[in-house]
């Protein structure tokens, strides 16, 4: 999988001088978006026990409590487009079983997508963290990103606490990804993490692309990985060389979106404008 990748950088990291390979042909074709209900979508989350997916509306960045959740169907129907209110600013979601956990400013919150109630909050041990991600491991650790505080924190122990801090190496640290031993935090840089110990898996960034920065969303799509940026409407993808390339010059605008590396199902949050916010499915292959 994305062992290659670990091995390419920590043997030679990329400079900012490399020119970028030829990326793979991307086929990709809409299948459905939805706007109705929605301001300024952030995340989602897919719940294909229920066949539901879940979106985080973010309505303002602060604590005002004007946040809140959308559901949808896989079929792209709004079901219910303020299913979950009063949160403040989430971003993040990851779902495990029947629990979605959500960042929510200054906390990391659990709701049971069952009864539709917040069943836990954990308490942020900074005062401003501007939590912005959350990634599940496989063994139901939860990390989530500061983005404030140049920290990836871990649910331990019923509390939020440190985990990683580093204010170069996670400057507006934001979209994460994890598997195995393998943490990877997107932001101004990629890095790369041991997700046991918190160690450093590469001797700095995965790559120094000046057009590579403030990384979003990141996802897996078989044999490289998928993100999105703040300051650019494209999707790009890393691949094993080390060199990000964008898929396409088609403007996404894509926040933490989702992919399906089997069945190609990429769906993306999207803010194309400010009257203009939608959740759109794709199906997104590579030959």
């Amino acid at each position: 999988m994305y062992k290659a990748l670990i091995a390419a950088i920590t043997g030679l990291l990329v400079s900012a001088g490399a020119m970028p390979v030829a990326a793979e042909t991307a086929h990709i074709r809409e299948i459905w978006s939805i706007s109705e209900g929605l301001f300024e979508p952030e995340s989602v989350a897919v719940d294909e026990a229920r066949n539901f997916i879940y979106a985080s509306n973010v309505v303002g960045y602060g604590i005002n409590g004007k946040g809140y959740i959308s559901r949808m169907s896989m079929s792209g129907r709004m079901v219910d487009a303020k299913w979950i209110e009063g949160l403040n600013a989430p971003t993040g979601l990851a779902l495990r079983d029947k629990l979605l956990y959500l960042a929510d400013v200054n906390m990391l919150k659990v709701l049971d997508v069952e009864n539709g109630e917040i069943v836990a909050s954990y308490v942020a041990p900074d005062r401003e963290p501007c939590l912005n991600d959350v990634a599940l491991a496989d063994d139901g650790t939860v990390f989530v990103s500061g983005s404030c505080t140049g920290t990836i924190y871990k649910l331990e122990d019923g509390k939020l606490i440190r985990f990683i801090v580093d204010a170069d190496a996670l400057r507006f640290v934001n979209g994460l990804f994890v598997d195995g031993e393998l943490l990877l935090s997107g932001g101004w840089q990629i890095r790369l993490w041991n997700r046991f110990s918190g160690a450093p898996l590469a001797d700095g960034p995965v790559t120094r692309q000046p057009d590579v920065k403030d990384i979003d969303g990141l996802a897996w799509d078989g044999s490289a990985f998928l993100m999105s940026m703040v300051d650019d409407p494209r999707l790009w993808r890393l691949k094993a060389d080390g060199i990000a390339v964008p898929i396409s010059d088609q403007p996404f605008h894509a926040a933490d979106f989702y992919y399906d590396n089997v069945t190609g199902l990429l769906i993306m949050p999207q803010n194309l404008s400010e009257h203009d916010h939608r959740v759109t499915a794709f199906r997104l292959t590579f030959e």
